[in-house]
């Protein structure tokens, strides 16, 4: 499938709603490398539960496909299996729903083994339903007898069906030995004390764009993560250390959201969505160049809900603030990866939403407790005052929590507190 006919049924929606689902399937189409020919729209109370559309209306796509010449349709709606089979029949080319339209992106674009198991997973879910209906649809031509003499079609669909569900429980099992294995580097990089933010948002936010931003305002040497005006550009969860005005904190790069994303794909990327449930804070990057960024920003917040990341404090951060007139912004953080517009002012919130309770301490850190200075480095602000014949004489600031070990070797009153 490369030339593809878009089509979409408006249910119960208001026409500018409408109009913003269509673009979106169509930007679906651009990042899974279809070309979209034409575009088919009716409006209807509800779906045909045979064909989807109206037969009037599946006669035109018909017609309209073969004028294209196009060699697939793709539906901006979750088809059932009924009408997808139908449609399909009527027009004699595949058919691709919104849902297996967003499965083939990912499958495209999964990088990690990680990401590779879940998305073969979600796959096998989304088809397995399908099987069934296959194995319906014999039985209505293969009827009567027992499980010894069934039908060959029906035999298949159940050898197929079997072979799927055994290949989804070794899935399952591979991805919980990867979870296994991506807690313990988890649990190691919660020693670091480092606070952990996740940048989180609707698909094509500019959530990539932003971390590259703060990672090479930060000076780190470490290499960028793909910048692409696609959806899904970013699969995999990437983490940086950014560092700002002395203090380190852990930033990751988290998969975009979107409005109704497959049930199959939240249930098999839990793990991936682990550094968002994880994370001390949730970063919301919202586009606000895009008319819907209500909508896509009430999409975020019911996701993060459904993945139970709901109760993790929350900042906004309103990007490509550089394609809006400034009277047009809504009030918060303001940013653009175009000119860097508010990168500064974004990573001093987030330290401070980190790090909120800052307490500051002079003291004289004998030498051969150099491991408390470097346990503490990146957490802490820590300021070298001067080398003498006791030890360190240091400034440090950070939560009282870890400030306390410093506690012991505080300097009052000129003298060293024992």
């Amino acid at each position: 499938m490369k030339n593809v006919v878009l089509a979409g049924i408006r249910l119960n929606q208001t026409e500018q709603a409408f109009s913003q689902s269509m673009q979106e399937c169509r930007e679906l189409c651009r990042a899974a490398g279809l070309s979209v020919l034409a575009v088919i729209t009716q409006q209807a109370r509800s779906l045909d539960p045979k064909t989807g559309f109206r037969m009037g209306k599946l006669e035109e796509m018909k017609r309209t496909a073969e004028a294209v010449q196009a060699d697939g349709i793709v539906f901006c709606n979750r088809l059932p299996m009924a009408p997808t089979a139908a449609v399909a029949e009527a027009c004699g080319l595949p058919v691709m729903d919104r849902t297996a339209l967003i499965l083939e992106i990912f499958s495209r674009r999964a990088r990690s083994q990680q990401a590779k198991l879940q998305v073969e997973a979600a796959r096998l879910a989304y088809a397995l339903p399908r099987l069934a209906h296959d194995e319906d649809e014999e039985e209505t031509h293969q009827r009567g007898g027992g499980y010894q003499n069934r039908g060959g079609g029906e035999m298949r669909a159940a050898e197929i069906r079997k072979r799927y569900q055994s290949r989804i429980s070794l899935l399952n099992r591979q991805l919980e030995q990867l979870e296994a294995h991506q807690q313990e580097q988890r649990s190691h990089r919660n020693k670091s004390q480092l606070g952990r933010a996740a940048l989180v948002g609707y698909t094509n936010a500019g959530k990539s764009s932003l971390l590259n931003g703060m990672t090479q305002l930060g000076g780190s040497s470490e290499k960028t993560v793909l910048e692409e005006d696609m959806l899904f550009a970013t699969l995999d969860t990437s983490i940086r250390r950014i560092s700002w005005e002395g203090r380190s904190f852990l930033l990751y790069d988290t998969v975009g959201f979107i409005s109704d994303l497959p049930h199959e794909l939240i249930k098999a990327f839990q793990s991936t969505l682990a550094a968002a449930r994880e994370a001390n804070l949730l970063v919301e990057v919202i586009d606000i160049s895009q008319p819907g960024w209500q909508d896509q920003a009430a999409v975020t917040e019911a996701t993060l809900k459904e993945i139970h990341a709901d109760h993790i404090p929350l900042i906004r951060v309103f990007n490509k603030c550089d394609l809006v007139p400034p009277e047009r912004l809504p009030e918060g953080l303001h940013t653009s990866c175009l000119n860097g517009e508010g990168l500064e002012a974004l990573m001093a919130a987030i330290e401070d939403a980190l790090y909120p309770e800052q307490e500051t301490v002079a003291c004289m850190v004998p030498y051969g407790e150099i491991g408390l200075i470097n346990a503490n480095r990146h957490a802490l602000r820590i300021i070298t005052e001067a080398e003498t014949e006791e030890g360190w004489k240091l400034t440090v600031s950070g939560p009282s929590e870890q400030i306390r070990p410093f506690r012991k070797y505080e300097i009052r009153g000129g003298k060293e507190h024992e």
